[in-house]
């Protein structure tokens, strides 16, 4: 099924996933992809049906992952989502707040 929305990952989300990526490389070798797969899977939720994930803030949507106690913060206008980051549960959320 082809999606009708488009997905930009935003310079900082790059960064936060990448970041989260090196950490579960470190932690346990192969534990980075299996983070990566769950990622790319919620992903493609979110491209299939945006508006099932709730908001959480001024607009700002919120997709948990199951496995890994990490967020993906998006916003999406018209026919583009815009990721704006991948958040950990414990990481200080007012930090979301300059970039949303």
């Amino acid at each position: 099924m082809k999606s009708k929305y488009r997905i930009i990952i935003n310079p900082f989300a790059e960064l936060d996933l990448k970041a989260s990526v090196e950490f579960f490389e470190f932690q346990k070798p192969g534990l980075e992809n299996e983070f990566t797969k769950e990622f790319d899977d919620v992903i493609k939720r979110i491209e299939l049906n945006p508006k099932m994930f709730p908001k959480v803030r001024k607009g700002a949507r919120r997709a948990l992952l199951t496995r890994f106690p990490f967020g993906i913060y998006y916003v999406v206008k018209d026919d583009l989502i815009n990721i704006f980051a991948v958040f950990h549960y414990s990481r200080d959320p007012k930090k979301l707040r300059k970039r949303s």
